[in-house]
């Protein structure tokens, strides 16, 4: 059952990792056009996709959880303290920075024209900089997990 519960908490963190970051460099392209219809479609086709990738990394990180408990890791070892922490930085990253920027840019690009308020949410650092912290995130979750520094 252990072997399980890892290989099922494997493919779910890469399932959520496609599903949010690589929907968001799709995004970030489509964006980088400036084309308002092209924005507007791609960003709205992706918001069930990201938003299934937000549920599975709970689910990771639940499925992470069991798996320790499956293998008597205690879950207050050094390593998974940081790694609760990566996965809260990359999770309200996602909730507080990736959304609310994403749907800001979806109503400015709903009329189809380039607006002064579309050009300016391109231009903002919102995203690159919830971009860094989500990638930073999933970097350490990944030596974390691999590592397992003590």
């Amino acid at each position: 059952m252990t072997g399980f519960l890892l290989s099922l908490h494997i493919l779910v963190f890469a399932l959520s990792l496609a599903f949010t970051a690589g929907v968001g460099i799709l995004c970030a392209r489509v964006a980088r056009t400036g084309n308002p219809e092209a924005i507007r479609t791609t960003f709205t086709a992706a918001r069930p996709l990201q938003t299934a990738g937000g549920i599975g990394w709970l689910v990771t990180a639940a499925l992470g959880m069991a798996v320790a408990s499956s293998f008597a890791i205690p879950l207050t070892e050094t390593w998974l303290l940081w790694s609760y922490a990566a996965f809260a930085v990359l999770f309200l990253s996602g909730v507080a920075l990736h959304n609310p920027w994403a749907a800001k840019v979806v109503a400015a690009a709903s009329d189809g024209q380039k607006s002064e308020e579309l050009q300016a949410l391109l231009r903002s650092p919102v995203s690159p900089l919830a971009s860094a912290l989500s990638a930073a995130s999933v970097i350490a979750l990944i030596y974390l997990m691999s590592v397992r520094p003590g």
